[in-house]
């Protein structure tokens, strides 16, 4: 690891935030965008940016999981973040969320810090763009052709569960130095990733490998999020880089969290299920979409029966 990861500690954050109410979500929905910017693959849509690898769809169903995921995120940590910002987004200041989906970190910030501003980038236009928040800016952006912001704009930078997007080469060469461009001194990046499954049942267990082996074949690292606090020392420009990890326990053994959990994994297989098909069928497995459905409907029992966990984590440093 880098010179500064020598400073890496544990740290838990205490900070609580309100939930967004059901119409204020429903007032999120994206409008009518450009066709040509997705395609369809088994009834589900995906982005057609040529030559990006990412295995999630970005359509309503997806959506709608994205902002629960959020929520079971926020509620696990009791925090939206765990960088020291606090009292300087109480303030006000630029904060910046790469990869932010349909925005619902985003929304969620805006609502609780009025005096901050909250731009978010992806690659998808899936965002709102009427009905939001008046400090919330969004804009479509491929990350890997620059973020279209000037050197030291933004106080925070938050990233979470980009894993599927880059691949380790770029994660470790060009994107965590891209997001400390426009970092200013002193301001907080921070990276939230999932890192494990724990006590996987056989059918899930499977179904993991196999997500892992098709990512692996393109390139992605499965195991990044244990790598990116290295990456962020190896850019030479953050220092007390500090790590954190919670877990999500994984069906209704874990009460009302696991079973939001248990929904968030579920959805997130069938949504999946097309590009995992593909590798599946180039692998010659033998495995029919019955059988998928057959083998995500064992895991829900799986669940309870091996006590299944997931552990996230958040890596923060301080700008130099």
């Amino acid at each position: 690891m880098g010179a500064n990861n020598s400073k890496i500690r544990r740290k838990s954050s205490e900070n609580n935030y309100q939930i967004l109410s059901t119409e204020q979500l429903s007032a999120t929905s994206p409008g009518e965008t450009d066709t040509n910017k997705f395609k369809y693959i088994e009834g589900r849509r995906f982005h057609n940016w040529p030559d990006i690898h990412y295995d999630l769809p970005n359509d309503e169903v997806e959506i709608d999981r994205l902002h629960l995921e959020h929520f079971l995120i926020r509620d696990v940590w009791q925090s939206n973040f765990s960088s020291p910002i606090h009292e300087q987004l109480l303030s006000g200041c630029n904060a910046l969320d790469v990869g932010c989906g349909p925005g619902a970190w985003c929304l969620d910030m805006a609502t609780t810090y009025k005096n901050s501003k909250f731009y978010g980038l992806d690659i998808s236009p899936i965002f709102p763009t009427e009905i939001k928040p008046k400090n919330t800016i969004f804009q479509e952006c491929q990350i890997l052709d620059g973020i279209p912001h000037k050197d030291q704009t933004f106080d925070f930078c938050h990233m979470r569960f980009m894993f599927p997007s880059f691949d380790e080469n770029q994660w470790r060469t060009y994107v965590i130095k891209e997001v400390g461009r426009v970092l200013k001194s002193g301001g907080y990046l921070e990276i939230s990733e999932y890192k494990l499954c724990e006590n996987c049942g056989p059918v899930l267990k499977r179904l993991l490998d196999l997500r892992s082996e098709m990512m692996t074949n393109i390139g992605r690292n499965p195991n990044i999020a244990s790598l990116l606090g290295e990456f962020m020392g190896d850019t030479e420009l953050f220092e007390e880089i500090n790590y954190d990890e919670k877990i999500i326990e994984t069906g209704s053994w874990g009460g009302k969290l696991g079973e939001v959990a248990r929904d968030d994994i579920f959805t997130r297989m069938h949504a999946i299920k097309p590009a995992l098909m593909n590798h599946i069928k180039y692998s010659g497995l033998g495995i029919t979409s019955e059988d998928y459905d057959r083998m995500m409907s064992q895991c829900i029992d799986e669940f309870n029966e091996y006590k299944t966990y997931f552990v996230t984590c958040r890596w923060y440093g301080k700008k130099l």
